[in-house]
């Protein structure tokens, strides 16, 4: 059974502040504290504080040329600082716990010109990264006009505003990356993504005709054939820096331990692969258990399950039981079993699995096919995301296969859901107090609610349709959260679904080509974003009460980040999945002030949901 709702509340935002904080502490760390001195006038700088013992970066903020960090690990340091702009010199230092010494920078000459660094998603999940020397206005680079309008409709939903412009090519390249996007091929054979044939003519929510193709051949032809430079468009609209809120603000990023020769992804088995995520460690998901540990996906080859004690920065890795098999999300169930969902990996049309990993015996005492009836008939299924019920049954999303699938604890069954939309393309699921499953489908922008007991499925179509959604979540109110990424002149938005009226609200992200890709609510009722569009890819805050947006930009600017996980004190933690160099466990504090312990811990114990099992709203 389904049933369609759209209601609609359309809100523009502002900038805002929030308050001030307590001390705190970390027993056995050190501080530091320091100026950054220029001629030249900037603001907001960023220091970066290596430990080059434990491989871990912490990053602040200048304020009025002021900056300190806390919790620092005792060991050997680097310490630079840096802007759009200007570079300072690098000092070392010895820092001992309990120390708390004082440190000046200053800006002796201009940061080397670079190209601007676009992060594009390319074809599904890959992530390709363009520099490009040339920006221009949004109106140079896409003049308006028809093609325009569908480029907007289609492409820019999921590709962003800077995907066309830097890739110029001939009339029959375009007509070839239009073939797949239509399924030219598919007549006899099987999509090999869930992006493959996702333009097909009559059975799209994209409504993609024969005439918009045409139309949109021409216009990119015209304006993006093989003469035509490499561009961006350039950033005319950014939530400003401020200097107040970051200056109290603290990134940790634990580098992921690398690979010693011959051994991990530097194996003649594992180096010898083809595809994006060879050669390198890559992580994707983060979740913390009950012990204060968090633990990351890393898409790599092999695939591994890794753990990190923050308060140690020691890190331990476990090979997946196929290791090439892929591996995506990763979620941890209220009795600390560690689960994971097999992906495309190296052996797309191989059986995928559940994979339940016990932390205390290291042993992955789970492996489960999650359609063992093939009640998907379709030779290519990968699975995805996953949540948990009050009975701790599993769901796991099938993002190539249109259905999610349940895990009986009890019994043991598995059974599979379609969901009854065409091309579905479940992207994110999420539990509710109420047991039902929320689902994000990026081939729409729908959002889909699975009722768990009676198994019928209600579409939820946002005002801004169709658009690209990849995550979804709930608060402690039990409303769902969700980003919407812009197209082109179309802002990115969040989108808000209140249970009890079934009303959605839109609050526009003031920032140019925001693409936000997960949201989550922290104690205080703030959205947390992970945002990989405007100027850097950014964590921002949004506050529901006043509707202001912060933007706290990320160590690594140009590394997306997929998830954020919430600590009960407000941490949001995050892996820099873009990296190519630096793969690691981010973590942003809000307010250093308010660091007592760097272990992770949710409110309600994992698998981290703003709600106890069994408490229930009423609300259906």
């Amino acid at each position: 059974m389904v049933r369609r709702h759209a209601l609609v509340l359309v809100v523009a935002l502002a900038a805002g502040s929030f308050a001030a904080a307590q001390t705190a502490t970390v027993p056995g760390a050190a501080s530091l504290s320091g100026t950054v001195e220029s001629s030249a006038p900037y603001s907001a700088a960023q220091v970066f504080v290596r430990n080059t013992d434990k491989r871990m970066l912490y990053m602040v903020y200048t304020n009025a040329k002021r900056f300190r960090a806390v919790a620092l690990f005792p060991g050997n340091y680097e310490i630079s600082a840096a802007t759009k702009d200007l570079k300072s010199d690098v000092q070392k230092l010895v820092i001992k716990a309990g120390d708390s010494p004082k440190v000046t920078l200053t800006f002796r000459q201009p940061a080397a010109a670079a190209d601007r660094a676009i992060v594009n998603a390319n074809e599904g999940e890959t992530q390709g990264t363009s520099r490009v020397r040339i920006e221009q206005s949004y109106d140079e680079i896409y003049p308006p006009g028809p093609g325009r309008e569908i480029a907007e409709r289609t492409c820019m939903i999921c590709h962003g505003e800077n995907f066309l412009s830097t890739q110029p090519a001939t009339v029959g390249t375009w007509n070839l990356r239009l073939d797949r996007m239509m399924g030219k091929n598919l007549f006899d054979k099987p999509p090999a993504s869930y992006a493959e044939g996702l333009l097909t003519y009559r059975a799209s929510e994209l409504q993609f005709s024969r005439e918009d193709r045409e139309t949109l051949v021409q216009y990119l032809a015209k304006n993006f054939g093989p003469a035509a430079p490499p561009r961006a468009v350039r950033i005319d609209k950014e939530i400003p820096l401020d200097e107040a809120k970051l200056g109290k603000a603290q990134f940790i990023e634990y580098y992921l331990t690398p690979d010693p020769p011959g051994q991990g992804i530097n194996a003649p088995e594992f180096a010898s692969l083809k595809g994006q995520f060879v050669g390198r460690r890559v992580g994707q998901d983060v979740r913390f258990d009950n012990d204060g540990n968090v633990w990351l996906t890393d898409r790599g080859y092999p695939n591994r399950l890794v753990k990190l004690d923050p308060r140690t920065g020691i890190q331990k890795s476990y090979v997946l039981p196929t290791p090439t098999n892929g591996n995506h999300d990763v979620n941890i169930d209220r009795l600390g079993i560690v689960w994971l969902a097999e992906a495309e990996g190296q052996q797309p049309g191989a059986e995928k699995h559940l994979l339940g990993f016990n932390p205390k015996t290291e042993k992955f005492e789970y492996i489960i096919p999650m359609d063992p009836d093939h009640v998907l008939r379709n030779p290519l299924k990968w699975l995805q995301s996953i949540a948990f019920d009050s009975q701790n049954n599993v769901y796991v999303g099938w993002i190539m296969g249109g259905a999610i699938a349940k895990f009986d604890r009890a019994t043991k069954k598995v059974t599979v859901f379609t969901i009854p939309t065409h091309n579905a393309i479940p992207y994110g699921i999420i539990a509710d107090r109420n047991d039902n499953m929320w689902i994000a489908l990026w081939d729409s922008g729908n959002i889909a609610k699975f009722d768990t007991r009676n198994n019928e499925f209600t579409i939820f179509t946002p005002p801004t349709y169709p658009s690209q959604i990849r995550r979804l979540n709930v608060d402690a109110q039990n409303n769902i959260w969700f980003g919407m990424w812009a197209a082109g002149n179309r802002p990115g938005k969040l989108g808000k679904l209140d249970q009890t009226t079934g009303r959605i609200t839109e609050y526009i992200v003031p920032r140019r080509n925001a693409n936000p890709y997960d949201v989550s609510q922290d104690p205080e009722g703030n959205i947390w974003v992970a945002d990989v569009g405007g100027s850097a890819a950014s964590i921002f805050k949004f506050n529901p009460r006043d509707q202001s947006f912060t933007l706290y930009p990320k160590p690594q600017k140009t590394a997306d980040t997929p998830k954020v996980q919430i600590t009960k004190d407000g941490a949001i933690w995050y892996a820099p999945r873009g990296s190519q160099d630096a793969p690691a466990f981010g973590v942003l504090y809000p307010d250093m002030d308010k660091i007592t312990t760097l272990g992770a811990f949710y409110v309600n114990g994992p698998p981290g949901y703003p709600f106890k099992p069994g408490v229930s709203t009423g609300t259906k």
